[in-house]
């Protein structure tokens, strides 16, 4: 496909300083694409229930939209730390597509690349100038996709359109056959394809989602655990500390604390 146009409709940068963060698991599932790199340390990195891969230190890895990450975080073994910097974007290829709707991105950056996309990555963290930022922000899309193949075919319409559910109405009551009417699938069809294509039952999915979004807020917001619980769909607090704990291996209210070290 020619490209004729390129949009970047939201553009968030972060990062975390941690010890003590050795083998620590998160499961997630992110509403924009997501380049992170291990500064310090290093991650395990799996996509859906594709491969494990390791970045190493100093290197990046690439997340798509929508699609299930477990990552384990390694610390540093002379300094005991991990620090870590990521970019998350939503953009729009030819007014229509998310660039992962149409490439295929490595998981880890090529150490071709690593050097290009670390030099843009300390001027984009090193600038506060909204103009710089987005301007820096085009060329770190561009290289990604210069980093990328052509998809060769598109994803199953129907889990596609449960997954377009699911962002839209995750702040809901959700059920498989829910999904499946969407889909237009029966109920047990429509599990098994989800599961191969997303890496993940259906629910598990959706509790995923709800929870990255819960993460996002605890570092944005100063809502409380409880009022952050209900917005994205969980009505009892009490579980979601669970599944959350569960999930990022640390408590939120404790999640929070580490994760505003370092913006």
């Amino acid at each position: 496909m020619e490209i004729t146009s390129a949009q970047i409709l939201m553009m968030k940068t972060g990062g975390l300083y941690r010890v003590n963060i050795e083998n620590v698991q998160h499961v997630k599932v992110l509403p924009y694409l997501s380049v992170v790199q291990s500064v310090e340390g290093s991650y395990d990195i799996a996509l859906g229930n594709g491969e494990t891969m390791q970045t190493g230190t100093g290197g990046f890895f690439i997340a798509p939209s929508d699609v299930q990450q477990t990552i384990v975080h390694h610390v540093d073994k002379e300094s005991g730390r991990m620090t870590c910097r990521w970019v998350f974007l939503d953009a729009r290829i030819n007014t229509a597509y998310r660039p992962e709707a149409l490439y295929q991105f490595p998981i880890v950056l090529c150490d071709e690349r690593k050097e290009e996309m670390n030099a843009l990555f300390d001027r984009l963290f090193m600038t506060d100038d909204i103009w710089k930022r987005y301007s820096i922000g085009y060329r770190l899309l561009g290289l990604l996709i210069a980093s990328a193949s052509p998809v060769k075919a598109l994803p199953n319409r129907g889990v596609e359109q449960a997954v377009a559910y699911i962002t839209g109405h995750y702040t809901e009551q959700i059920t498989v056959k829910q999904l499946a009417e969407i889909a237009s699938m029966s109920e047990s069809n429509f599990f098994a394809v989800f599961k191969r294509c997303m890496g993940n039952s259906p629910l598990a999915y959706v509790n995923h989602y709800r929870l990255s979004i819960a993460a996002d807020r605890l570092t944005e917001t100063e809502d409380t655990v409880s009022e952050i619980s209900y917005a994205v769909g969980i009505s009892d607090p009490l579980y979601f500390n669970r599944l959350f704990k569960k999930t990022y291996g640390t408590s939120p209210k404790k999640y929070r604390s580490v994760y505003r070290t370092k913006k």
